[in-house]
């Protein structure tokens, strides 16, 4: 989990000059301390003059030969040499749009980590949290170490929460790349029959998942536009549980609270939102009917949007309508070439422009982990160096 290949154990290093022997090298410390982690090395690196951190918003990008102008938010603009993207997927548009015209500020959080979002509350008043990811698990887990006691409910689509990881490494399965390439069902019984497998032999299933790490672009990349889009619409939401697993401790945790009666897990979504006697009702549609939820407040946990192409996000929004950058057949990112060059509407790259991070999921699938990260930065420095 170090930020740089060079130097993959340097996380845990980190975590051991701050306390000593609290985290073993293969245990799951909270994604917060890793922002920590993180701003550290930010901290460090404008100690020594070789960075500045500047809190504002880019709407538009406008290229020369040999400059990239960056239209800021404030209406002011800054000159660079070359520019590298990396802000993620824009978030979704909150589940709740076109229901909330007549709710009071106060009952909604779109953001679940904006400063406050949690502040306000009782410790016995109930929440409704829209999703049951990793997110979701993340503001339970927050509420629960702030003293709150009061009921929880997670509403999602799938209704599912992440598996588990194994307590201890397991040898990941080895896949053969013409296998996977075939398509998706043939892939998917690939996986199936190395977790059997694995069952057969006592072992856990995750080593088939693991097994994919290594070979999930090159799959996404030999699959057709129909294939991928096949795999977005009906396999998904499987992949996000098995792939982006949680810490068993945590999930005990969470299935202590829905023994004790202080965590649900609802399948559906909100149908409509009202305010009475001082408390929000959620409107839940579901595969079983209609319910009400009655909470103090309702956070959303959904997650990034599923796709840019309607994107609100000026900066995105601006990349496609000048042609810029150029999003993938499916519509899940923006197109770059193998070096991370970000690519034109005509398929051509530009020069100065590069794009790390989850803005690459459409062309490579698994971007958003941290050992994929690191090595796209560390690709896109080589890359820009000779342009400074």
């Amino acid at each position: 989990m170090g930020a740089t290949p060079a130097d993959p154990g340097a996380f845990h290093a980190w975590l051991e000059s701050r306390e000593p022997g609290r985290w073993a090298a293969t245990d799951f410390a909270p994604r917060a301390r890793y922002g920590e982690y993180l701003m550290d090395l930010v901290d460090a690196a404008r100690a020594s003059n070789s960075a500045i951190l500047a809190r504002e918003s880019v709407v538009r990008l406008e290229t020369t030969p040999r400059h990239v102008d960056l239209l800021l938010g404030s209406g002011e603009s800054l000159r660079a040499s070359a520019v590298l993207l990396a802000p993620g997927l824009p978030q979704a548009r909150p589940p709740w749009r076109g229901l909330d015209d007549d709710i009071p500020a106060g009952f909604l959080v779109a953001d679940p980590w904006a400063p406050g979002a949690l502040d306000g509350l009782d410790a016995g008043q109930a929440v409704a949290v829209v999703g049951s990811g990793l997110t979701a698990i993340d503001i339970v887990s927050s509420l629960r170490r702030r003293g709150h006691q009061g009921s929880i409910t997670l509403l999602s689509r799938g209704g599912r929460l992440p598996l588990p990881h194994v307590g201890t490494p397991v040898q990941p399965t080895t896949y053969a790349p013409e296998e996977l390439a075939k398509g998706v069902l043939p892939a998917l019984r690939a996986v199936r029959a190395a977790a059997d497998e694995l069952a057969s032999r006592g072992l856990p299933w995750q080593g088939a998942v693991d097994g994919l790490r290594s070979q999930t672009s090159a799959t996404w990349q030999a699959w057709s536009a129909d294939e991928r889009s096949r795999f977005v619409r009906h396999l998904r939401s499987l992949w996000e549980i098995h792939r982006h697993r949680a810490p068993a401790h945590l999930l005990q945790e969470l299935e202590s609270q829905r023994r004790s009666g202080t965590l649900s897990i609802v399948r559906g979504k909100i149908h409509g939102l009202t305010v009475l006697g001082g408390q929000l009702q959620v409107q839940v549609q579901s595969p079983e009917g209609e319910g009400v939820l009655t909470v103090a407040r309702l956070v959303n946990c959904a997650g990034p949007a599923q796709g840019i192409r309607q994107t609100i996000d000026p900066l995105l929004s601006s990349l496609l309508h000048s042609g810029l950058g150029s999003t993938d057949d499916v519509g899940l990112g923006l197109r770059a070439d193998p070096q991370g060059r970000m690519l034109r509407h005509d398929g051509k790259p530009n020069e100065r422009v590069w794009l790390v991070g989850a803005l690459r999921k459409g062309d490579l699938w698994e971007s958003t982990a941290v050992p994929e990260l690191r090595m796209q930065v560390a690709q896109a420095v080589a890359g820009l160096a000779p342009l400074l």
